[in-house]
């Protein structure tokens, strides 16, 4: 149960690569905590999932340790494109390892990914669709499409997939045609449709992550929900809200409201202004003032 959308834009500071999704993980019940956007071992590239579970998180596994055992492809010597053919064959190679399912159709991968990243030696963003061919019963990968001269890819549920498609394509009708440019149009449409809450195949905050064209990649804590008072809103990292002690390494905090990112304060200072006494503490506190 998932929607991932992934897409360029070209910003006065340069061209670069948004990847966002949904947090919901279902199985007999809905757990709107999950990861779906990592990191692969090399700074400049990052993969989505959707679809099982029972597939997803063990391949992405699979990924991250194939990257992350050789110097080569970790330091980025094998560039991003190689690397892309090398990552699609070990899945189809990890495939020969599964034996006794218990029952035939539990041998084949219901998920699909987006690869996504930076090619220094093309000099340019690659974006892959990766999904399993069931009739020649290996994974394959597919180009983004091109809209208004920026890829874009979407993976995940029919109904949420295909709402947001509609929905660019409409504002694309409404805002030039020829001439019209992505923008942040897939991240504010994509969170009009997750907050709506029409969809139960999606849920929980968005995940919001970047990769640029230096080849670094950066997961941003986002504002949730937008439908609440700003002072009532948390921040959401990777589907998990932030504990009181949590601080992010960097001060930028996505806010769906406006489709920007935000300076966060996260000092010590500000943590403390901005912290609730305990109850317990402040009854005691009371009566201290009292006496």
């Amino acid at each position: 149960m998932t929607l991932v959308a992934t897409w360029t834009r070209t910003s006065q500071m340069g061209s670069e690569l948004w990847i966002m999704s949904d947090s919901r993980l279902s199985g007999g019940k809905y757990w709107d905590y999950g990861p779906k956007i990592f990191s692969i071992g090399r700074s400049d590239a990052l993969i989505a999932f959707a679809g099982e579970t029972a597939w997803t998180y063990p391949l992405i596994a699979q990924i991250s340790s194939y990257v992350e055992s050789f110097v080569n492809l970790r330091e980025r010597v094998i560039d991003l494109a190689d690397a892309y053919e090398l990552i699609i064959q070990m899945l189809n190679e990890s495939l020969a390892f599964i034996s006794k399912p218990a029952h035939p159709s539990l041998k084949v991968p219901d998920c699909s990914f987006i690869f996504a990243g930076f090619s220094s030696r093309r000099k340019d963003f690659i974006v892959r669709r990766i999904t399993f061919n069931t009739k020649r019963h290996q994974f394959e990968g597919f180009a983004a499409r091109k809209l208004g001269g920026e890829l874009i890819s979407l993976i995940g549920d029919e109904a949420p997939r295909t709402a947001l498609a509609r929905r660019i394509s409409e504002r694309r009708k409404t805002g030039g045609g020829i001439g019209f440019k992505l923008g942040m149009v897939p991240a504010e449409e994509f969170c009009e449709i997750l907050s709506s809450k029409k969809f139960t195949d999606i849920g929980g905050a968005p995940q919001v992550a970047k990769v640029y064209q230096n080849m670094s990649q950066t997961h941003f804590g986002v504002y949730w929900p937008p439908d609440v008072p700003t002072e009532e809103q948390r921040i959401y990292l990777r589907g998990r809200r932030l504990g009181k002690y949590d601080v992010l390494d960097h001060p930028w905090v996505y806010d769906p409201s406006y489709a920007k990112l935000f300076w966060h304060d996260f000092s010590p200072d500000a943590r403390r202004k901005n912290s609730v006494m305990p109850s317990e503490l402040a009854d005691f506190q009371g009566l201290k003032l009292a006496q």
